[in-house]
């Protein structure tokens, strides 16, 4: 089956932090929740910070945005994604090009196809000046909850 972005990212997956100390500390942190919930194993978060020392930071989609994943085989569970909104940028930065970023979207795939229904809509919500300056500006669980309802076209009650 597919998973619509407002079902995965549930309220105990969205974190509002002031700063972390570097990129490292805000994987760990972004995956936090579904370490906590069983959606993905420690080892997984290990793949994802080994990927990004030995490729770069190939999780920094674009400005101010980072989807930390790895292949599923190296510890998902089930199908997750979690959100974690920095006040302050930390830089994922390699060869002298600066990339701070302020929003990472942890994501956990157990396979190719589940989780593409999700990654179209953050997307959608992502390329949309609106609905991502919405998001930047949010300070609350329910504010992050009301836009990914209208990005998943759900009746957000």
């Amino acid at each position: 089956g597919s998973y619509m972005l407002y079902e995965l990212i549930t309220p105990e997956n969205i974190q509002f932090l002031k700063n972390v100390s570097n990129w490292e500390e805000a994987i760990r942190q972004s995956a936090k929740p579904l370490l906590e919930n069983k959606t993905i194993e420690p080892s997984y978060v290990d793949a994802i910070i080994k990927n990004v020392k030995e490729l770069g930071p190939y999780i920094v989609i674009g400005p101010e945005i980072a989807i930390p994943h790895a292949r599923p085989e190296t510890g998902v569970n089930k199908v997750g994604m979690s959100i974690l909104k920095l006040e302050e940028p930390v830089d994922f930065s390699n060869d002298q090009q600066e990339r701070p970023v302020t929003l990472l979207f942890c994501l956990a795939a157990t396979d190719s196809t589940s989780h593409l229904e999700a990654l179209s809509e953050l997307t959608k919500l992502l390329v949309n000046e609106d609905s991502f300056n919405q998001l930047k500006n949010s300070t609350t669980v329910e504010q992050v909850r009301e836009l990914l309802a209208s990005t998943s076209n759900i009746q957000h009650v």
